[in-house]
């Protein structure tokens, strides 16, 4: 947390690191709006402003983030990058895995039109996700890696269920997000989220992070520059069987098999880098995931 301690040195009233009584520990939970309450009364100016302002920092910074799905070949990826949902396309895929498949022949005719109709919720379409925390997302959404496509899953039913998870590969793909793709309001959300951890982390000093629970709702494609690296974590908990643990079979994708990319399947914590956008601060707010504490800021 040091570069987001020196980015904020200079928006603290004199004597407000000392008010914050680093090491004094606060009964509050990790992510109790308080913690801003607090940050408020040691900053020179007002909290709004100094959101907005890291807000905008963060605009010409990366985030390294996660999505998780299921493939039989990770290079798609890394050839064409990440693509919004597309209701349409995922429509004929669906068509053209049943027509394809005898295990999902109880499905053809009227029946896959009807499961279509049924699930006419279209939140999702045009729009794509990924999380600043793949430890959080892989104990809490880890269907999206057994199962691929929720909405592929909800139309293709229990049979769907056992097809989905005999083909391909649970895979989490590692992304560094040009924040300056993301809506304002969510760089507003991200910015007060970092600060939130900065005060605790810096008034508890404790010993480890908080998860960072927060995902980006992008309405654009994400380049295949920017995908650089992916894992395929074998035990996951599915949440649709009551979380017991799934262990997958398959480990490997066609990727792997003509990749030099380590295959190791750990994963790296959230964590940002400066982009080539735009002019740099001298101090962005970098290392988000790391149990380090705080530094008394010049």
């Amino acid at each position: 947390m040091a570069p987001l301690t020196a980015w904020l040195g200079p928006r603290l009233r004199p004597g407000g690191y000392e008010a914050l009584g680093p090491g004094s520990e606060r009964d509050l939970c990790w992510d109790d709006g308080e913690w801003l309450d607090i940050l408020d009364t040691a900053l020179a100016g007002d909290m709004e402003d100094v959101v907005a302002d890291l807000a905008d920092a963060l605009r010409r910074a990366s985030l390294r983030t996660y999505h998780g799905t299921r493939t039989a070949d990770a290079g798609v990826f890394f050839r064409k990058g990440l693509k919004v949902h597309d209701r349409g396309a995922m429509t004929r895929r669906v068509h053209d895995l049943v027509a394809s498949h005898e295990s999902l022949a109880a499905l053809r005719g009227d029946r896959l039109s009807k499961a279509i109709a049924e699930i006419d919720n279209t939140t999702d379409d045009g729009r794509l996700y990924v999380v600043a925390d793949d430890a959080f997302f892989l104990d809490h959404a880890a269907h999206y890696l057994i199962y691929g496509s929720e909405w592929t899953m909800a139309v293709l039913g229990d049979v769907g269920r056992r097809f989905l998870r005999a083909h391909g590969t649970p895979t989490l793909l590692e992304i560094d997000l040009p924040l300056s793709m993301a809506h304002p309001g969510t760089l507003h959300a991200f910015a007060q989220a970092l600060l939130q951890e900065w005060t605790r982390m810096t008034c508890n000093r404790p010993d480890w992070s908080a998860p960072i629970d927060f995902t980006f709702c992008l309405q654009v494609d994400i380049p295949a520059l920017c995908i650089v690296g992916h894992t395929h974590p074998t035990d996951l908990r599915d949440p649709h069987a009551r979380g017991a643990t799934y262990r997958s079979n398959a480990t490997t994708c066609a990727l792997c098999a003509i990749s030099s990319e380590p295959l190791d399947p750990g994963w790296r914590r959230a964590s940002t880098v400066p982009n080539d956008e735009g002019p740099r601060d001298a101090a962005l707010p970098l290392p988000i995931g790391q149990a380090a504490p705080a530094t008394k800021p010049p």
